[in-house]
């Protein structure tokens, strides 16, 4: 099957002389598929080296994904890593080490009951451009706060997106 439908030529030269437009055409017609087609042509003539999508000022199909902020033990000690990407279900488990490390801090989880819940856990995968590395979950409940008092000094931080478009607010003609 071809990637896009033959277009009437005198059709898409009355589109890129602005006499159709998508306000003087209803969609599925061959009037406004001609329209569409013109601006698609002027995206792509604007930036060949984008796809038509990134060109629209939408992001490249690898740069969205899920990112999140947990505390794990390197050889280095315990650091905080901040907006790295994870799999969906590793973003969910990051999500889950951090309400724990909330209620550690908030003293509605014991240090005992922290360190063996999250000893048991198995690493978490941090997924970098040259390859994944497993990283293990800070366990020690005072490293954990230590870190937790540091990431709060810097004000309300991000510490999860999963990549997912949020719908735009509907508007109304």
């Amino acid at each position: 099957m071809a990637a896009h439908q033959p277009i009437d030529p005198e059709l898409l030269k009355s589109a890129r002389q602005g006499t159709l437009t998508r306000s003087n055409t209803r969609k599925g017609t061959p009037e406004r598929q001609a329209v569409d087609r013109a601006g698609y042509l002027e995206r792509r003539k604007a930036h060949p080296e984008l796809s038509a999508r990134q060109a629209a000022g939408h992001e490249a199909p690898g740069d969205t994904g899920p990112w999140g902020t947990f505390f794990g033990q390197t050889a280095a000690g315990a650091v905080g890593f901040f907006m790295v990407r994870l799999s969906r279900r590793d973003e969910r488990r990051a999500g889950r080490y951090m309400a724990l490390v909330g209620q550690l801090a908030a003293g509605r989880l014991s240090a005992n009951a922290f360190r063996a819940r999250v000893s048991s856990w198995r690493p978490i995968t941090v997924v970098y451009p040259d390859g994944n590395r497993e990283v293990r979950f800070v366990s020690d409940p005072a490293a954990a706060l230590v870190l937790a008092n540091d990431l709060r000094g810097e004000g309300p931080p991000r510490l999860f997106d999963s990549g997912r478009k949020r719908p735009a607010p509907r508007r109304r003609r």
